[in-house]
């Protein structure tokens, strides 16, 4: 299979991994053939991107790290505590959230174990988003390279546990905002990025009175913006004042948040994102976390299309976690932009003078440095 832009898709591919709702429903699955009407469908729900079936790259298989099921559950578990949580606010009333630790143990336990059962997987994720900007599924990418990263140091399981359910309902705090904010689809003022600051502390009061979540996973919640120079919020907390679970959710938190897409721009590429992570190590974040983060990110994940100094066009089909900035690409496309008769493969360790220049569709990504603040 091999990752496309939506504009490059047409009728007849066939699907080649599940396509979930932001509600996290299966939208379409795997072998679909594609008509006009589905794909219309696809660009209105907001999907920049898909994974297709191609006889060329029929052998490279992108595995997900968790299975589509385990997904699913998780997002319908933050899916149905965000809209207890909002019917509460309309209605004035105080927010009941029975049992609520309970169904995240088991949301949380199942994403655990596909981690634990795909450790080969785990120790150089390729890619884990839906290549959906919702909540629901940024909480559940968020929790997984967190757990990714708790993994990778020694965390034991009930470590993991409290980490994982910390990231899951890192961002509950923002149900408490004013609607009118969340729906937004432009960039939020100076004023509303004050307000949204609230949501750590917000969603860290609803946190802490539950019995069954853990303390330390509350203090994911309200202590996941704050860094070690003291720059964050909403304390504006130093050093090993700031617990480690939420230092390696704050991680996660802007790379996939930086990685995927928003109504009023184009996502990052992985490495200008882990560029600005690695750029903040030793000042807003400890570069031990740093390091382990970066250990399990692939710059050039397996099954993407790839533009090499050549003009030659190629999907990465191996990747060497020692060399991760040098895959080995299969090529499609010669330099002047002409399908090759037989593809190819090229590993770039070995041939030193060619090198990846950038995505085939770069249109799907912004360009330009980033900023911290872009995001909350």
């Amino acid at each position: 299979m091999r990752l496309v832009s939506i504009r490059q898709v047409l009728p007849g591919m066939k699907v080649g991994r599940t396509i979930f709702t932001e509600d996290g429903k299966v939208l379409l699955g795997v072998g679909m053939t594609l008509t006009d009407r589905l794909i219309q469908g696809l660009v209105r729900s907001g999907i920049d991107s898909l994974y297709i079936d191609d006889p060329r790259t029929g052998d490279i298989v992108v595995e997900d790290v968790i299975r589509p099921e385990t997904r699913q559950v998780a997002v319908e578990t933050i899916e149905k505590t965000v809209k207890q949580i909002t019917n509460s606010n309309k209605l004035a009333r105080k927010i009941s959230l029975k049992e609520m630790g309970l169904h995240f143990q088991h949301a949380f336990g199942s994403i655990l174990d596909d981690l634990m059962q795909n450790r080969q997987i785990v120790m150089h994720l390729a890619s884990i988003s839906t290549h959906s900007p919702s909540l629901y599924h940024h909480s559940v990418n968020v929790a997984v390279l967190s757990t990714a990263v708790g993994m990778s140091i020694g965390y034991n399981r009930n470590q993991l546990m409290e980490l994982g359910i910390g990231a899951m309902l890192h961002d509950i705090g923002k149900t408490q905002l004013p609607a009118e904010m969340l729906q937004k689809t432009e960039r939020w003022s100076q004023e509303e990025m004050e307000i949204a600051k609230q949501h750590c502390l917000l969603g860290f009061n609803i946190l802490r009175k539950q019995h069954d979540i853990s303390l330390l996973s509350a203090h994911v919640c309200l202590q996941h913006h704050e860094r070690l120079d003291g720059s964050g919020f909403p304390q504006g907390l130093k050093g090993k004042n700031i617990h480690e679970y939420a230092q390696i959710v704050g991680i996660c938190d802007i790379y996939d948040s930086l990685t995927s897409p928003r109504p009023w721009r184009k996502r990052y590429m992985p490495q200008d994102a882990l560029e600005y992570l690695m750029g903040a190590g030793g000042h807003l974040f400890d570069h031990r976390l740093i390091n382990a983060f970066r250990s399990h990110i692939a710059i050039f994940p397996i099954g993407s299309s790839v533009v090499l100094n050549t003009g030659e066009v190629g999907v990465v089909c191996r990747v060497d976690p020692d060399y991760c900035h040098r895959p080995t690409v299969r090529i499609l496309k010669d330099g002047r932009g002409n399908d090759v008769r037989a593809s190819y493969d090229l590993d770039l360790k070995t041939n030193i003078k060619l090198f990846i220049v950038g995505f085939e569709d770069d249109q799907l990504f912004s360009i330009g440095g980033l900023a911290e603040n872009q995001e909350t």
